[in-house]
């Protein structure tokens, strides 16, 4: 309240100090605000209802409890543009209640505003640029697009299951089980490397379409690429969730066999492990099967481990790429640059200062610190931390449990959850 009172003081002083001194020019924002509000107001009903649709589009349920933006990049990024077009249509009415509005929210409301507003621009130069180079060069980045997944994609997975089949390093595998593995797997990886050859042709129209969506923005391309990288790498997932499924099955029998020999059984009704005593016939069962665990397992650990290291590269890509969305959806850019020119446009507080000269009290403000401009950084950096925790990944990859990337809702700054915050 207080520092509302001296706000209203300051505009009585310029107000008064225009009225005494006509002849100094006057910038009426309150005009401008009022010019703009007009025609806004003729164009904001259309923009809304367009948001709402593509929202209602990208938010339509599919398999289960899953939603179209959830499996694809481009429509989340999609989602994100139609949250901002429904947040451009309402915020102009908000800040042009300037007079009604307190100071602290006024402030937040506009800086949040134009944060966006430059975010937008700088995103559509940005792809403008990626798309004029993947336009003028569709032709010689499809040749090595083309070249890479058949060298990389294809080729070289099939030469490395080939070299760990052949016993590498005197690391003897079970024959009939790492044949069957490795022939199953390049049957499928060859499979999937025909059908990637029959699109390869059409690799020049889809990188100039991919340059063509640059045009609304740089965000638009990478989230492409995101998808093209995981439609690329399908095959992998696949031969991944197979060698993943085989793994933790011969686990959870590992610990169940386990069991038998410590005279413990697991007890389902109770959710325990208890003590049990087996006939010789269930003990010389259990040591048949261990027997023929442990001798296997090798094996399967091998072939896991190669498709796990490779699943895990590939979400490491796709965490870097989810970044640099986060990155230029979200970047407080208005806000350092008020930083910069005029800390006391960023209002963080009051304070103090006794002059000693003339024995007055001044009145100073306080710009907002580097920590709250950065505060959407700081939660998503903690939360790419434990997510992609070295430790926490290796728990999983000896576990057996699937890797999988870090949902893209927790790593988006929702505009909703900014209006709750202010």
């Amino acid at each position: 309240m207080v520092v509302d009172q001296f706000n209203a003081a300051h505009t009585v002083e310029g107000l008064l100090q225009n009225y005494l001194n006509p002849s100094e020019p006057l910038l009426k924002t309150d005009t401008l605000w009022s010019i703009f509000d007009v025609s806004w107001k003729k164009f904001s009903p259309s923009l809304a209802l367009f948001s709402n649709f593509l929202t209602a589009f990208c938010n339509a349920p599919i398999l289960l409890s899953f939603v179209i933006k959830d499996i694809s990049a481009i429509v989340q990024q999609i989602d994100v543009r139609a949250e901002q077009a429904d947040f451009f249509a309402a915020e102009v009415s908000q800040l042009r209640n300037r007079s009604i509005t307190p100071t602290s929210l006024y402030s937040a409301r506009y800086i949040n505003f134009f944060n966006t507003v430059w975010l937008l621009l700088n995103d559509i130069t940005i792809g403008s640029a990626i798309g004029s180079f993947l336009c003028d060069n569709h032709i010689v980045l499809a040749s090595m697009l083309n070249s890479m997944i058949d060298n990389i994609l294809i080729r070289w997975i099939q030469w490395v299951l080939h070299w760990l089949d052949s016993w590498p390093a005197g690391l003897k595998l079970n024959t009939e089980l790492s044949r069957f593995y490795s022939q199953t797997f390049i049957d499928l990886i060859a499979m999937w490397g025909r059908g990637l050859q029959w699109v390869a042709p059409h690799l020049p129209a889809i990188i100039y379409f991919f340059g063509v969506a640059s045009w609304l923005g740089a965000t638009f391309s990478i989230s492409l690429f995101s998808d093209l990288l995981a439609i690329l790498t399908a095959h992998i997932y696949v031969c991944y969730f197979v060698s993943n499924a085989v793994y933790a099955r011969l686990l959870t029998t590992a610990g169940s066999l386990w069991n038998i020999f410590r005279g413990k059984r697991y007890n389902a009704l109770r959710n325990r492990t208890d003590t049990w005593e087996y006939d010789i016939d269930q003990l010389l069962f259990g040591t048949l099967l261990f027997t023929l665990l442990a001798f296997l397992f090798p094996t399967v650990l091998v072939y896991y481990t190669l498709f796990a290291l490779l699943r895990l590269a590939i979400i490491l890509v796709q965490a870097c790429l989810e970044t640099q969305l986060a990155f230029m959806n979200h970047f407080p850019l208005f806000a350092l640059m008020l930083r910069a020119k005029d800390p006391w446009r960023l209002p963080g507080g009051i304070y103090f200062i006794l002059e000693r000269n003339q024995h007055d009290l001044v009145i100073k403000s306080q710009p907002v610190p580097f920590s709250s401009i950065f505060f959407q950084y700081i939660r998503l950096s903690s939360r790419l931390g434990s997510h992609y925790n070295p430790l926490r990944l290796l728990r999983r990859l000896l576990s057996g449990k699937l890797l999988e990337p870090i949902p893209r809702y927790s790593i988006r700054y929702s505009k909703s959850t900014e209006k709750r915050e202010e």
